[in-house]
């Protein structure tokens, strides 16, 4: 837990009571079982979900983790709620094809027991022999019985805990599937800052001059949040 997830977690529940289920946002995650419910040029330097992802620790552990000052590429809080359906896309395992490395943080602000869809990971180390063994390919999907007959399921770490729980994800390297919200079970709420680095294949070649919040820079800041914002 860090000073700001209390305010990280009021924000993302207002942002849900403000949402508006029948003219959802644009952009790729237009997933029934996946909303994000948050329009993030409203967000400010005094959110709290801000100032943490522009805390000097963090991002000192994020660059030295990529090797690069990492960009500031999304924010966004995620809604999750049961469907009827078998799973797919996101519900399925894969690795993100942004890069071959980034950071995904993820802020539960809602608590996740089992039921409740949580973040299901393979470590860095069993993801490659899947990747192997099933012939693997950035953004396909891959079925549990297709994971489970590579290597297992010791290496399969669901990430359960109580709001405010906090995780740091390379979703490149690392499979990955989650909302899978049982019928009875409640509704999941994350707030997700994706960190990448400036070679990442989904930027242009001039990212920083895109970046959603290369507006929020200021005289005075950090010279590292400056880049992390897009200077």
């Amino acid at each position: 837990r860090f000073a700001e997830t209390d305010g990280i977690v009021a924000e993302a529940r207002r942002a849900l009571s403000q949402f508006d289920a029948s003219a959802p946002p644009g952009g790729k995650n237009r997933k029934r079982f996946l909303q994000n419910v948050l329009e993030a040029s409203t967000l400010s330097l005094d959110s709290a979900i801000l100032t943490f992802a522009l805390r000097d620790d963090v991002l000192s552990t994020v660059s030295r983790y990529l090797g690069a000052v990492p960009f500031l590429s999304s924010v966004q809080v995620f809604h999750s709620d049961a469907v009827d359906d078998v799973p797919t896309s996101s519900q399925l395992y894969h690795c993100d094809g942004d890069d071959v490395t980034q950071i995904k943080v993820f802020i539960y602000c809602s608590d996740v027991p089992p039921a409740s869809g949580p973040l299901t990971v393979l470590d860095a180390a069993t993801t490659p022999a899947v990747q192997r063994r099933t012939n693997y390919w950035y953004r396909n999907r891959l079925t549990d019985e297709q994971v489970h007959n590579a290597v297992g399921t010791s290496g399969e770490h669901p990430i359960l805990g109580p709001t405010g729980t906090t995780a740091l994800v390379d979703t490149s390297r690392c499979f990955h599937f989650g909302s899978r919200v049982a019928s009875d079970a409640p509704a999941r709420l994350v707030t997700m800052i994706q960190y990448q680095t400036p070679y990442s294949f989904m930027l242009p070649t001039s990212a920083q001059h895109t970046l959603p919040f290369r507006g929020l820079i200021r005289p005075g800041m950090a010279q590292l949040q400056r880049q992390v914002l897009g200077e």
